[in-house]
C-alpha cells in the first residue's frame, strides 16, 4: 500500500510541475522582446514586452489590454546586460536590478514597478 501511495504522490507532483511549466512556457513564448514583464509570478499570466527604456508605464498595456503600471509580478531579460526597475515613474523610488540571463525572475516589489532603464556593464 505504501508503494501505491508514493506512486500516486509522485504522479501528483509531476502533474503540478507540468502544469507550471506549460503556463510559464506559453507566457514566455508570447514575448520576444529584450524585456518581458508578466502579470503573474514566474512568467504566468499576460505579458508585455519592451526594447527600450521607459520612464513611465502609465500608457503601457499587457497583451490582454490591462495596464502594466504597478501590476508586474515577474520579469525576464535576454541578451545579457542588466536593467533597473523602479517603483516610481521617471526612474525614482526603490530599484531592483534584473540580469539579462533569459530566466524569469520574481519582481522584488510585487505589483509596484512604474519605470525601468538599462544599466551599462560595471554599474
Amino acid at each position: 500500500m505504501n508503494r501505491v501511495l508514493r506512486s500516486v504522490a509522485a504522479l501528483a507532483v509531476l502533474s503540478a510541475a507540468a502544469t507550471l511549466t506549460t503556463t510559464t512556457s506559453a507566457s514566455a513564448a508570447a514575448c520576444t522582446d529584450t524585456i518581458c514583464v508578466y502579470e503573474g509570478a514566474w512568467g504566468a499570466g499576460t505579458v508585455a514586452g519592451f526594447t527600450t527604456a521607459d520612464n513611465n508605464f502609465s500608457n503601457n498595456r499587457f497583451l490582454d489590454g490591462s495596464a502594466v503600471n504597478d501590476r508586474i509580478s515577474s520579469i525576464s531579460m535576454t541578451g545579457g546586460g542588466q536593467a533597473l526597475f523602479y517603483t516610481d515613474s521617471f526612474w525614482r523610488g526603490n530599484a531592483a536590478r534584473i540580469n539579462g540571463n533569459g530566466r524569469v525572475q520574481s519582481a522584488a516589489w510585487d505589483n509596484a514597478f512604474s519605470s525601468f532603464r538599462f544599466v551599462a556593464f560595471g554599474d
